[in-house]
């Protein structure tokens, strides 16, 4: 259905640019000759150019111009050129003729032998008209066929980005569902009074990853929730496990952003503060908005000794920086800053 919309289209536009071109001739021609004869020579000049330009604009550009074959082209459009213009003069010089004055009578001369003045024929009207229809098919035509690359250009970059951020997203999903699954496991070896609400936690976070991540943007709540219940799964490592600190204020919880931007920094000041030293080891965790921004920061200890790290994980912080790229070109601020004690990431986007 498209296809032959576009079509009807430049059906309509071209014949709108004929008819206004003959028009154009009709008029020029009426100056000399009754409107019945001006209307045969118009056609007589329509006809021949019409070749002439879509030759050009169907074969010879596409063909040789837009291959960069310039000469070839060049060729091409003059000998075009000097035919049409010879045809036009042969049509309207010799076949036809008047008698009697500018507006005497018209009829053709098939008795008359035809006269070959190729200067005559070169430097009137239908040599300066086939020139300007032959520039005017090749900027429309150019300028059709830039226009055209320029959209299938802007539909496959979006294409590569959906594409790109769909990988992304599913590169995160498994290493939270693999840690959640774990310390669910390790809840149910204890027979902990705690494993049913855990388990729901699960079903959520679940949820949120299977069917919320789909969309392109979900509620901010949801994702709250998402990390409310990540940092529950956390805690579960160890009782004595209090050097938490979590500040939400929100003042719109319904605001819509896209999923999982801010869970691959928790997850890192989880993976490399050493949460269980409770003598040396914490996490300050914020998140604030306002009608237009939102603000993250996330800041967790560095251990002064190296420790084994979980090889098992999401694809991380360079993960949120190629999305943010991608999702809020020119709309967020991402600060990082590592000293020899703590890590730090601020964030601010822009709704």
């Amino acid at each position: 259905m498209l296809v032959k919309s576009v079509d009807r289209k430049v059906i309509f536009s071209h014949s709108i640019f004929w008819i206004g071109y003959c028009s154009l001739l009709v008029f020029f021609f009426a100056n000399r000759f009754p409107t019945d004869q001006a209307i045969i020579r118009s056609f007589s000049f329509l006809i021949p150019q019409m070749g002439l330009v879509y030759l050009n604009m169907e074969l010879l550009i596409p063909r040789l111009f837009i291959k960069k074959r310039y000469v070839e082209y060049i060729f091409w459009i003059l000998a075009l050129f000097i035919i049409t213009s010879v045809l036009l003069y042969v049509i309207n010089e010799q076949l036809f003729f008047d008698e009697g004055g500018p507006r005497g009578q018209f009829r053709l001369r098939p008795d008359r032998p035809p006269r070959f003045n190729p200067i005559r024929g070169m430097v009137f009207t239908n040599a300066m008209l086939t020139m300007a229809v032959v520039f005017l098919s090749s900027a429309y035509k150019t300028t059709q066929i830039a226009l055209s690359k320029e959209k299938e250009a802007a539909n496959l970059k979006s294409e590569n980005l959906n594409s790109e951020l769909k990988f992304l997203k599913s590169q995160i999903n498994p290493h939270f569902l693999f840690n959640s699954l774990h310390n669910i496991y390790a809840l149910s070896l204890l027979n902990s009074e705690k494993t049913p609400g855990m388990i729901v936690k699960l079903s959520d976070m679940l949820r949120y990853i299977i069917y919320d991540c789909n969309e392109e943007k979900v509620a901010l709540k949801k994702e709250i929730d998402y990390i409310d219940n990540f940092i529950s799964f956390q805690k579960l490592k160890d009782d004595e496990i209090k050097n938490i600190e979590v500040a939400v204020d929100v003042e719109n919880e319904n605001a819509m952003i896209e999923p999982m931007l801010f869970i691959p920094f928790i997850e890192n000041s989880f993976k490399h503060s050493k949460i269980e030293d409770v003598e040396s080891g914490w996490i300050k965790i914020s998140l604030k908005t306002s009608r237009s921004e939102i603000y993250f920061e996330a800041i967790n200890s560095l251990p002064e000794k190296t420790f084994t790290k979980d090889k098992v994980g999401g694809i991380g912080i360079d993960n949120v920086k190629r999305r943010l790229e991608l999702l809020y070109p020119d709309r967020h601020d991402l600060d990082i800053v590592k000293s020899k004690s703590e890590f730090k990431v601020a964030l601010k986007l822009l709704l």
